[in-house]
Parts: structure tokens; C-alpha cells; sequence
């Protein structure tokens, strides 16, 4: 090409290499070379929603899901209060009222023994009527005898939750000590009571009411230190 070639000529000469470098890159996209980022999220979308169809209904719930606790910025994954204990505080304690010289396999037998026995007997789940015949044995107030000026003044005052549960159990006991000459074993003897309190024939309440009445007598004492 000379110098004097028209510069119309060069242009359309420029275009037209142009064009035909062009072709060749088109042709080897659509033919599977970098594809655009739309089709990249598109095929990573895909694949993830096909992922997490075969994972079990229960995981791909928790996984698009998370718990209310996790999502509001919660240390744990659960609340504390959505984690059950590992044994029931009141089947606990009422073991532990059984047990005698420190042997607790012995009355944690004896706990097993007295709900299946409460279960043949009535054909019902045990552990409500056990708490049932401790909350209707347990009072609510306890009284102390105090020394003031030669005299003693009785004070009314309130229990825990815990020393309510406590005192309930202990009675229960003790009622059930009055069959223990008959030679009945301990744990029919307390299965029996169990089912005499639920009944409202044993002598609990006999006691419940005489700690009420008393209370109520020195209810006057209750701010006295």
C-alpha cells in the first residue's frame, strides 16, 4: 500500500480486519468459551438448589432455617431453658429422700419398684401422680419457735419451692411408716400412701392443717426478728 491510497481505503481495510478478528472470538463463545456472570450465578444456583435436594427434609430445613436463638445473635445454639434436664428434680430429690446409709442404686430401685407399682395400679404414667400426691402433701409455710424475754413466740414463714417439695416428701414418709409393723415392704407401703393422698385419705393432711391452723393463730408473729 502506497502512500497515496485514499484514507477511505485504509479505513474500510482497518474495519474489515477488524471484523474478521471479531468472528472468530463470537464463534468460540457460543461455542462454550467464558460465559457471562449471569450464567455463572445461574448454574451455581442451580447446583446448590439440586445439593440441597438430596439432603434429608430435616437438614435442608435447618440449613435455609436456622433457630430463632442463632438468628437473633444468641452464644448457643439453643436457650438454656429449651434443653430438658437429665433427671427430674423432683424424682431426684424423692430418691434421695429414700436413700439411707448413702446407697442411691438402692433407692433408685426402690423409686423403679414404687412407680411400677403405681403404674399397675391404676394403668396410668406414674411420674404425674408421684408429684400430684407431693403437691397435695407439701405446706406452704413452716413455724419457728423463738426465745423473746422468756417466752416463746411461734413465726410463720414461707417456703421455697425446693423446702415445699421437701417437707411433702417427708411426710409422705412418715404416713407411710404406720403400715410397717404388718410386715409390708417399704415400697408397697409408700405406693400405698402415694395412692391414699390422691385418694384424700391419709393422715397429710391431718398435719397440713394443723401447720396452717397454727400459723394463722401467730400470723401477728410473722415481722418479729
Amino acid at each position: 500500500m502506497s502512500l497515496r491510497t485514499p484514507i477511505s481505503t485504509v479505513r474500510r481495510t482497518f474495519a474489515s480486519s477488524v471484523k474478521q478478528l471479531a468472528e472468530p472470538a463470537t464463534a468460540s463463545t457460543q461455542q462454550g468459551g467464558f460465559s457471562p456472570l449471569r450464567d455463572l450465578l445461574a448454574s451455581s444456583s442451580t447446583s446448590t438448589s439440586s445439593s440441597s435436594s438430596t439432603l434429608p427434609s430435616g437438614s435442608s430445613a435447618f440449613l435455609t432455617s436456622p433457630p430463632t436463638d442463632i438468628a437473633q445473635g444468641s452464644s448457643r445454639g439453643y436457650g438454656v431453658h429449651s434443653i430438658p434436664p437429665i433427671v427430674d428434680p423432683t424424682l431426684d430429690l424423692f430418691t434421695n429422700c429414700l436413700m439411707k446409709d448413702g446407697k442411691k442404686d438402692d433407692a433408685q430401685k426402690m423409686t423403679s419398684r414404687i412407680l411400677s407399682m403405681l403404674h399397675q395400679s391404676t394403668n396410668l404414667s406414674p411420674q404425674p401422680l408421684l408429684k400430684q400426691a407431693i403437691i397435695l402433701s407439701s405446706p406452704s409455710i413452716k413455724v419457728l419457735s423463738m426465745r423473746k424475754s422468756a417466752k416463746t413466740i411461734l413465726t410463720p414463714r414461707a417456703l421455697t419451692e425446693r423446702q415445699r417439695t421437701r417437707q411433702g416428701i417427708a411426710w409422705l414418709l412418715k404416713a407411710s411408716e404406720k403400715g410397717r409393723k404388718g410386715g409390708q415392704p417399704r415400697d408397697q407401703r409408700i405406693s400405698k400412701e402415694i395412692l391414699n393422698v390422691l385418694e384424700g385419705q391419709s393422715d397429710v393432711f391431718k398435719w397440713l392443717e394443723e401447720r396452717h391452723k397454727v400459723a394463722y393463730l401467730n400470723r401477728s408473729n410473722m415481722t418479729a426478728r
